[in-house]
Parts: C-alpha cells; sequence; structure tokens
C-alpha cells in the first residue's frame, strides 16, 4: 500500500510538473505591421525551436482590423487586409508549429510580394492560397480571426501576445518590450530559454 500511494504522489507531482511547463502562445498580429513584424522576426521566431517542446502557437492575423459588409477594414490599408487574409489561408493548411511560424516569418519579410515564394518554400501552393481568397473560405477564416481577436481583451497594441488564453497587461508589455525569451522562462522553466535570460 505504502509503495502504491509513493506512486501516486510521484505521479501527481509528475503531472503537476508537465502541466506548469506547458503554456499556449497566441499572438495577435497584422501583415503589414512594423512592430509584428519585428516581435516575430527578433523576439518569436528566434527562440520558437526551445518553446515548441513546452508551448502552443496561434498566430491570428487580424489585429485592429473590422469587418464590414463589403469586406474588411485594415489599420494599414487594403494591402494589409489581403495580407492578412493570404496568412488565414496558408496557416489553415499548415500543421500547427513551426511550419505556421515559417510561413509567416517569410511572408513578413516582403508582404506585399513574397507569397508565392513563401509557399512554396513551405511546400504550399499559391494557387491554392488564391482560391481560398477568392471564395469564401478566406473571408471565413478572417471572420473567425476577428472572433478571436475581439474574445480576447487585448492591448490597443499590435502585436499582442496572450499566454495561456488570458491577456495580462504586464506580460504582454514583456513580451513586446524585448524581454519575451525572459517571459517565456517564466512560463516554461525551460534551462534553455532561462540560460538566454
Amino acid at each position: 500500500m505504502v509503495a502504491v500511494t509513493g506512486l501516486v504522489a510521484f505521479l501527481a507531482t509528475v503531472a503537476v510538473t508537465l502541466a506548469q511547463n506547458q503554456c499556449d502562445v497566441t499572438v495577435l498580429y497584422e501583415s503589414h505591421c512594423p512592430d509584428s513584424r519585428n516581435f516575430i522576426h527578433h523576439d518569436l521566431v528566434p527562440i520558437w525551436h526551445m518553446l515548441e517542446p513546452h508551448c502552443s502557437l496561434d498566430l491570428v492575423p487580424f489585429g485592429k482590423a473590422r469587418s464590414t459588409e463589403s469586406g474588411f477594414v485594415c489599420q494599414h490599408g487594403a494591402k494589409e487586409c489581403r495580407g492578412n487574409m493570404v496568412m488565414s489561408c496558408a496557416l489553415r493548411k499548415l500543421p500547427a508549429g513551426r511550419q505556421q511560424l515559417d510561413f509567416v516569418s517569410c511572408y513578413m519579410g516582403d508582404p506585399d510580394y513574397g507569397g508565392p515564394q513563401c509557399a512554396e518554400k513551405s511546400g504550399l501552393s499559391w494557387t491554392d492560397i488564391e482560391a481560398c481568397m477568392q471564395s469564401g473560405e478566406g473571408t471565413q477564416l478572417q471572420k473567425e480571426a476577428e472572433a478571436k481577436s475581439y474574445s480576447i481583451r487585448m492591448s490597443r497594441f499590435v502585436p499582442t501576445v496572450v499566454l495561456n488564453d488570458a491577456f495580462n497587461p504586464t506580460d504582454h508589455n514583456e513580451a513586446v518590450g524585448g524581454k519575451f525569451n525572459k517571459l517565456m522562462c517564466r512560463y516554461t522553466s525551460s534551462s534553455d530559454i532561462c540560460s538566454l535570460v
């Protein structure tokens, strides 16, 4: 009986430790936003390979846009609305995590002209992405991104970083203030990430 009790206690400790080391990272961003591009390229991409074993990633390309009867209105204009839809269509076709982040990082490096090359690099068909955009699917994906964006009490700043499905202004400010690795050290206790702090 003592052995069983000890085993149960050990397994409970392991379960708590694993639960503490798991996190959900949501990034609400815009295709033509310089701050979004900066966060993705300089904060998220460099450490994602260390975060991926501990965290899930949800990239939501919408930001401060809003839907209208005739489509969408975006903070940085029509090109941004198009770019957000390109990314929604591509994200739908790629597995979550590294492959999605690779496409987004590539695309945000040249959101006006990089789509076909980024699609090819990610193993996607640009024709399929365009078909998604021209059908109702792209619009529906953007409406889903809008619903997700506005369901989170988000910052007025884009990008908005949300951990474990709860917006925390302090965590968000740390993430977009150049201390994303420090924040993720606290959330994951990963020695790889903590060594960067």
